[in-house]
């Protein structure tokens, strides 16, 4: 075990693993007494965090992102696929306001790789960064296991690929059940009734193989046995985005919707209750809030997706609120862009056309304003410009402290946040920052995004403190 290395560098992440893991392999992962429902927040005490698409191998990377504001060891446990098969492992050792990108390709490198960070204490959060030469992608770990998940925000339609991928780190099996619907209505998807998964492993469902061509598609995942952690993936060309599963909300606050007008930003809204609901959008710039900006009506079983690009210019937020509950996810996409090769006159050769740019991301929003946030991984991918959000959607300015995680003691700043607006506070990559511990006088929201030339990806920040 090696004390206080607490690094945000992706490739020093590789020298720590040949230090650290295990000789031989330790065993396999922490032992359950059986799954318990856990809360959406970064536990005062232990905490367990589970990240559903991820995956190391010949063509990606796969970067776990931990923090903390308190000393903390963390147990990471890796399943195979292969029923019965032992998970790797791995520990990491963070002293107090410490933040850590670990190298999955270091403790293993197998393909798809789901795993479960399992901390001694907290608060503490994780995230992880998938990367290729084509992609990059993110998402925030979940420690909250409801039996019924909603994921809105899929399509099939011509030019998207859509994945499901159902994870069940526990060791009992999973029984699982996944409904669907779509602009048509409710969408029968027979072949996911009653799936098993088997304890510690993972099953990943091409849905473009079951219900092709369909513009938007909202899914319910339901377990009658045993526990499972999903996620969706939406995929270009080139890159993709990913979010877990949610649980419906009268409200929810999106610090970042687009980062720019680059971005086509959409909101997507599902509706699996029994009546039709007004959703109202509000929408937050950095010179002001715009109330009201739009409302649209969610039916039943017909997901909606509200088209966002003629609210703002440039960069926004956007908060949902409803009468009766809805599930939620943003998405901003960049309109492909061809490369038409031309002879030596400058005459566009047919037949020669590449696309060139397709980039995606999407995350889930904040259920309600807070205090007190981590915020792993940011400033931590390398060769990306990473940007922080600050929304505040409150009537009061709010002070806000951001205390950077990393190998060492760093210093504080302070940013001023004025009422309904959104911050961009515009970071890059820093070696010495794996994170961020943000504390604010008021309630704000917070996310963060990072983009390359091949790729974008958003991340919820996550709650530590009301």
């Amino acid at each position: 075990m090696i004390k206080r290395i607490t690094a945000g560098v992706l490739a020093g992440a590789a020298v720590f693993f040949a230090l650290t893991l295990p000789e031989p392999a330790a065993p396999a992962g922490p032992e359950f007494e059986g799954p318990e429902e856990r809360e959406s927040v970064a536990s005062a005490t232990a905490s367990v965090w589970y990240c559903t698409w991820a995956a190391s191998g010949a063509l990606r990377d796969s970067t776990v992102m931990v923090a903390a504001n308190v000393p903390v060891q963390a147990s990471l446990t890796l399943p195979q696929q292969i029923v019965g098969e032992e998970p790797d492992t791995g520990e990491v050792e963070l002293d107090a306001a410490g933040a850590l990108a670990v190298d999955i390709g270091q403790i293993v490198r197998r393909g798809d790789t789901p795993l479960f960070v399992e901390f001694d204490d907290g608060p503490a959060a994780v995230a992880v960064v998938v990367e290729s030469d084509e992609l990059l992608t993110g998402d925030a770990c979940v420690a909250r296991i409801p039996k019924v998940w909603e994921l809105p925000g899929g399509t099939t339609r011509e030019g998207r690929t859509l994945t499901l991928r159902l994870f069940n780190p526990f060791p009992e099996l999973a029984k699982v059940s996944v409904g669907g619907s779509s602009e048509s209505g409710e969408t029968g998807l027979v072949d996911l009734q009653n799936i098993d998964v088997a304890g510690r492993t993972w099953q990943d469902v091409r849905l473009n193989e079951l219900v092709p061509l369909l513009d938007d598609l909202a899914l319910t995942v339901t377990t009658s046995e045993g526990f499972v952690i999903p996620s969706l993936v939406v995929a270009g060309t080139g890159d993709e985005a990913s979010w877990p599963g949610v649980a419906p909300g009268t409200y929810w606050e999106f610090p970042v919707a687009t980062t720019s007008a680059a971005f086509a930003p959409s909101l997507m809204l599902s509706n699996t209750g029994a009546t039709a609901v007004t959703a109202t959008i509000d929408v937050f710039t950095a010179q002001g809030a715009t109330p009201a900006a739009r409302e649209v009506v969610v039916d039943p079983s017909i997901p909606k997706r509200v088209d966002l690009s003629d609210l703002a210019d440039g960069a926004l937020s956007v908060r949902v609120r409803s009468a009766a509950p809805l599930s939620a996810v943003v998405l901003a996409e960049e309109s492909a862009v061809v490369d038409e090769a031309t002879d030596e006159e400058g005459q566009v050769t047919e037949g020669d056309e590449e696309v060139v740019a397709d980039r995606i991301a999407g995350t889930t929003g904040v259920a309600a304003p807070a205090s007190q946030w981590l915020v792993p991984g940011l400033e931590a991918v390398s060769d990306g410009d990473s940007t922080l959000w600050l929304l505040n959607t409150g009537t009061e300015a709010a002070t806000v402290i951001l205390q950077p995680l990393g190998l060492q003691e760093l210093d504080a700043t302070k940013q001023s946040v004025l009422p309904g607006s959104v911050l961009e506070i515009r970071l890059g990559y820093d070696g010495s920052v794996g994170g961020y511990f943000i504390e604010s006088s008021a309630p704000i929201s917070v996310a963060w995004s990072v983009e390359t030339e091949k790729g974008i990806m958003f991340v919820a920040g996550t709650v530590v403190g009301g």
